[in-house]
């Protein structure tokens, strides 16, 4: 749905106006469309036939503040809270502070370490500490990545851009690397029962890239198991082009 004043002028316009409010033809009301059909909603008893005026223009803004926080998403934040509260207990939440509550959903801002995340990261596929192309990996994001880079692929890999709040080692699942090549199917190219196999199959590391090298695909990810799937590639150059191009892209699961 959307929503606009009556006269399809926003409240802060309306705050700011110098001339007469009523120049601007506003009543006390809401026009929301919703599947194609216009619906009028009163901020109040007899709202679509109060006009606004200097004198109740700043009543008007808290009545369209009033209903854009809270009586246009009732429905959905009630829905939200109680689904979540089915899962989560009152209490445990009471236990903890705004700041708190957000790092604890979202991460922590700290900055990125990852050399932390070098120390517990897992290896699949025939991938290992001192292959070529895991040494190219850490080099590059190491030394060269900028914080936002580094960012981006946590992300790109996690679907979270913060550092765990109790660090790497609690990361659940781990960190995973998995070598690929070219001739793996992706996600995309395959039926739903062909996708869950493989997902699991990459996650217990039962398959295995060729090692013969690539150049054409782009690393992709399984965010819920917090898998980068990152082709053998021939030279760190192609590599670090393409880790680059495939973090900045916002894609994951589905980019090949």
């Amino acid at each position: 749905t959307q929503s606009t004043g009556s006269s399809g002028i926003n409240a802060e316009y309306g705050k700011t106006y110098e001339g007469d409010a009523q120049d601007l033809g506003l009543t006390f009301s809401m026009d929301e469309e919703e599947f194609g059909k216009i619906v009028s909603e009163e901020l109040m008893p007899g709202g679509s036939v109060t006009p606004v005026t200097n004198s109740n223009k700043i009543s008007y803004i808290h009545q369209v503040a009033h209903y854009k926080m809270y009586t246009q998403i009732k429905k959905q934040t009630r829905a939200f809270c109680a689904g979540f509260k089915s899962v989560v207990q009152d209490d445990w939440l009471r236990m903890f502070s705004l700041p708190e509550l957000q790092k604890l959903v979202s991460g922590d801002c700290a900055s990125i370490d990852l050399s932390e995340l070098r120390k517990h990261v897992r290896y699949l596929g025939g991938y290992h500490g001192s292959h070529r192309v895991i040494l190219w990996f850490w080099d590059i994001t190491l030394n060269e990545f900028t914080e936002e880079e580094k960012s981006a692929l946590l992300k790109f890999v996690t679907s979270c851009s913060r550092p765990p709040l109790m660090g790497f080692a609690s990361m659940s699942p781990p960190f995973s690397i998995r070598a690929v090549d070219d001739a793996e199917q992706e996600p995309s190219d395959m039926t739903p029962g062909e996708a869950l196999r493989s997902s699991f199959k990459s996650f217990l590391g039962l398959s295995q890239g060729s090692g013969e090298g690539s150049n054409s695909r782009l690393p992709s990810s399984s965010t819920c198991f917090n898998l980068l799937k990152l082709p053998v590639y021939r030279s760190k150059g192609v590599l670090r082009d393409k880790l680059k191009y495939a973090i900045k892209s916002g894609a994951g699961f589905e980019l090949s």
